[in-house]
């Protein structure tokens, strides 16, 4: 059983990256009950919270990846829109670091033995390799360094 359970742990292992960390942070509840899968990002010494989730392509098999949300300052707090009283707002240029991030998170997230489950693969779904960025997924902030 040790054996197995060693497997998983590199599946919510922080993977350290030039710009910042990444790490799978599992399945949770959201804020409306239903199931979410979530991720956390460090990044210039912050520890911030996303949601990802499948976004189907036509036909309803294949899927990408799809970031709903982020810099949400708690895990908890995942599950809904972001909101300024609980989510950190960030410079463009930062929203494209963390975009780089989580892309190069997802490439290291598809080489694991055992893959999170938000990529799991089976003989009729695949992921296409896309990582698409809802609207709204971040909030926009003037100043440099974030809110």
């Amino acid at each position: 059983m040790r054996n197995t359970m060693d497997k998983y742990t590199k599946t919510f292992d922080w993977i350290d990256f030039p710009q910042g960390r990444v790490r799978y942070a599992g399945g949770k509840r959201g804020r409306d009950e239903a199931p979410i899968h979530t991720f956390a990002l460090e990044m210039h010494g912050r520890i911030f919270y996303g949601e990802i989730g499948e976004l189907f392509r036509e036909g309803g098999n294949d899927y990408d990846l799809e970031i709903i949300s982020f810099g949400w300052l708690r895990h908890d707090w995942l599950g809904t829109e972001p909101d300024a009283r609980y989510c950190a707002s960030f410079a463009l240029n930062e929203l494209q670091e963390v975009q780089v991030l989580l892309c190069q998170a997802v490439v290291a997230w598809r080489n694991l033995d055992v893959r999170p489950v938000i990529l799991t693969e089976y003989g009729s779904a695949r992921f296409m390799g896309e990582v698409v960025f809802r609207d709204g997924w971040a909030l926009i902030g003037n100043a440099e360094g974030g809110t």
